[in-house]
């Protein structure tokens, strides 16, 4: 690691759940709480990066009303709307920031607050809206009927137990019941999963993410700029890909794989020097649970079609043999969109400095990843700390 390479050296998060404060007050907070990790005085930071707020959001001008709040100057100020990617995007132009020199000391943050919108007609326009407008919007979709789909074709693809894909949400909710900071503190079983309500064929309520409120901020600077070397996390590499498709596979893509998730995580592996499936820890974008046995064939830990196999045989397990989200990811943490990316690289963070809830044992690199659309679209970051 040279005096220029990117590291975080502050992170925080809020807890999953409900929050009444608005989203500017939340946004002060963790950006203030990260800097305090960090050890790093306001003054000394030259770059802000967010996810954009939500169009519900009251505040307008988001990052520059921001700026007025907390008296900070600034040479670079970055606001991202590429759905669940927007944290990862920019993050990673945080980390290229640094990496030319442009920037000395970044906060990349998200905030979101999903109660403050009630799920009625004004919701469902906007979320029917994330599709194509002219072509995809006026058929009525809805985000978990399109995963439904891409689950329907991979069960009779691969001939996959359709019970089986439930023990992935009933992992999800293992790791992540121990966390206080987590939207859900009790376990589930595979039948409480079968029968749950259903919502989209086959998917049921327990298999959909849970959108919550949430907040995360993460400081980066270079490592001659870190305050503490010795709790600084190197961001060992990045990379990005975006498919021809959004939402609906129109353009030939399969639907039961992950191709934008494997060229963003092939280029991060390249750049840091690690192959995909030699990270210790992996901290995956997987709103519904087959996109994490997707995720887990586009990382190369396990053949197609045998990604939900990899669980059922304990190999994704905390103690397993390529842990995945042992913070519970999107199905057992709860999942603020924007928010999510973030989360994932605070949860890394937090394995490299041993202090997660779900910690894995002598853990030195992890890999991230983030995506948007029915996964058109993935960011993926390998951290790493020195042995």
């Amino acid at each position: 690691m040279t005096a220029s390479t990117p590291v975080v050296s502050g992170v925080t998060h809020l807890p999953n759940g409900t929050h009444d404060a608005p989203e500017q007050e939340l946004a002060l907070e963790v950006i203030l709480d990260a800097l305090e990790d960090a050890s790093t005085p306001l003054s000394a930071v030259d770059g802000l990066y967010m996810s954009a707020p939500r169009p519900w959001t009251d505040q307008k001008f988001f990052s520059t009303a921001l700026h007025h709040r907390l008296g900070l100057e600034t040479t670079r100020t970055l606001e991202v709307s590429t759905g669940g990617t927007s944290g990862g995007q920019a993050f990673h132009a945080a980390v290229s920031a640094v990496r030319r020199g442009e920037v000395d000391t970044a906060v990349v943050f998200a905030v979101e607050r999903n109660s403050s919108i009630e799920t009625t007609d004004s919701y469902f326009e906007y979320a029917l809206r994330m599709f194509d407008v002219e072509f995809q919007s006026p058929t009525g979709l809805s985000v978990p009927g399109v995963y439904a789909q891409s689950l329907q074709r991979y069960l009779h693809e691969y001939d996959v137990d359709r019970e089986a894909v439930a023990d992935i949400v009933v992992e999800k909710r293992n790791n992540a019941a121990d966390d206080p900071n987590t939207l859900f503190d009790d376990t589930v079983t595979r039948a409480d999963v079968l029968e749950a309500r259903p919502i989209a064929d086959p998917l049921t309520l327990l298999e959909c993410p849970a959108p919550c409120d949430g907040g995360a901020a993460l400081v980066v600077s270079s490592a001659e700029e870190a305050s503490d070397e010795e709790r600084a996390v190197e961001v060992a590499g990045i990379g990005a890909h975006h498919a021809s498709s959004h939402m609906l596979v129109t353009h030939g893509e399969p639907v039961t794989e992950l191709p934008a998730v494997e060229a963003a995580a092939d280029a991060a592996s390249e750049r840091a020097g690690v192959p995909t499936d030699e990270v210790d820890v992996y901290e995956p974008y997987a709103p519904f649970p087959h996109v994490e046995a997707m995720t887990v064939e586009a990382l190369g830990l396990a053949a197609r079609g045998e990604g939900v196999d990899a669980c059922l045989e304990g190999k994704t397990a905390p103690d397993g043999e390529f842990p995945i989200s042992p913070s519970g990811g999107c199905i057992g943490r709860g999942h603020p969109p924007m928010v999510t990316p973030l989360l994932n690289h605070v949860e890394a963070v937090k394995q490299l400095r041993g202090t997660a809830s779900t910690q894995i044992s002598d853990a030195r690199s992890v890999l991230t990843t983030a995506e948007h659309g029915h996964v058109n679209g993935a960011t993926a970051t390998i951290f790493r700390t020195e042995a």
